[in-house]
């Protein structure tokens, strides 16, 4: 073999280790580049976690916002609610404690009923917050009386106010079957919770005081309490013509402290309850958004197993 052979010879035998020492390179440059685009999808998967996390901390952020304004309203509420009857009653007792204070009968009758009522709001306040410490709870309740529908019904009506409220008129609407039905449950739980629905349309039917002192139309309240009973279960229904909840409150009317109109009186806390005793006798308790009356209003709706 000739110099020049030996030379070309080598030359090529340098260009295939330089060829093999390419490809090994490329090969790992691809593995790098594979690599790359592995820890690339990692870091953009890791990223949207962390922007889906800021995003649950920012609604969470929010939420703790709302709950603190709303114990902050519900404190406020709750201290009017119990300063309103309390200075009632300390008027009623100077008038009783002053001396050589004569009542005639019509004036003592007006007392003593006076007194009797607003003991009853407070009692009744506090009944609702000792209530409120078991909405959170998922234990069943007993249900171990078997009464007729429309003694819960009746009961539930008197125990709310509703019979004797004065801006509204309350109809019962006994469905089919209902008259002379029975249901096994908890009396005294079952008529609570009826009472609370009550009473809320009962207040949300009267007139805030804003649009009276503001000289505006005052319509007269109605309130249809409907009995529905079918194999399976019963069913109230509780349709009124006040101020009405929008669709998108459905649930959130159902929050504890939650009050939509603050010309309103109350605590934010009756549909809480009531629907937890619902829940927990095996029934519920919804706002129907179907519902749909020329006079506004709303229509809740509770179940109960038979």
């Amino acid at each position: 073999m000739s110099d020049a052979e030996q030379k070309l010879h080598e030359e090529l035998q340098q260009l295939r280790e330089d060829y093999q020492t390419l490809e090994h390179n490329f090969d790992i440059m691809s593995e790098g580049y594979q690599e790359s685009l592995l820890l690339y999808d990692k870091l953009e998967e890791t990223y949207h976690e962390l922007e889906e996390t800021n995003k649950q901390l920012e609604i969470a952020r929010r939420r703790a916002e709302e709950a603190s304004r709303m114990k902050t309203n519900f404190i406020q509420q709750i201290s009017h609610e119990i300063r309103t009857p309390l200075n009632i009653l300390n008027g009623f007792t100077q008038i009783l404690t002053t001396p050589g204070m004569e009542l005639d009968p019509a004036m003592q009758q007006e007392v003593t009923q006076g007194i009797d009522d607003n003991t009853n709001r407070i009692t009744s306040l506090v009944n609702k917050m000792l209530e409120l410490a078991d909405a959170n709870s998922s234990d069943e309740l007993e249900r171990t009386d078997d009464v007729p529908v429309v003694q819960i019904a009746a009961q539930a009506a008197d125990e709310s106010g509703i019979t004797v409220a004065s801006h509204l008129t309350f109809d019962l609407d006994m469905g089919e079957g209902t008259e002379m039905a029975m249901i096994h449950t908890n009396l005294q739980q079952s008529t609570r919770a009826l009472s609370l629905l009550l009473d809320n349309a009962r207040k949300f039917t009267r007139p805030a005081e804003a649009a009276i002192g503001a000289g505006a139309e005052v319509k007269q309240g109605k309130v249809v309490l409907g009995l529905r009973i079918d194999e399976q279960k019963l069913t109230f229904i509780v349709e009124d013509n006040g101020i009405g909840v929008p669709a998108e409150e459905s649930e959130h009317i159902f929050e504890e402290f939650v009050q939509l109109d603050e010309y309103y009186d109350g605590t934010g806390i009756g549909l809480t309850v009531a629907r937890s005793i619902a829940r927990r006798l095996g029934g519920d308790i919804i706002l129907d958004t179907t519902y749909n009356n020329a006079e506004g209003g709303a229509r809740f709706v509770m179940t109960l197993p038979l």
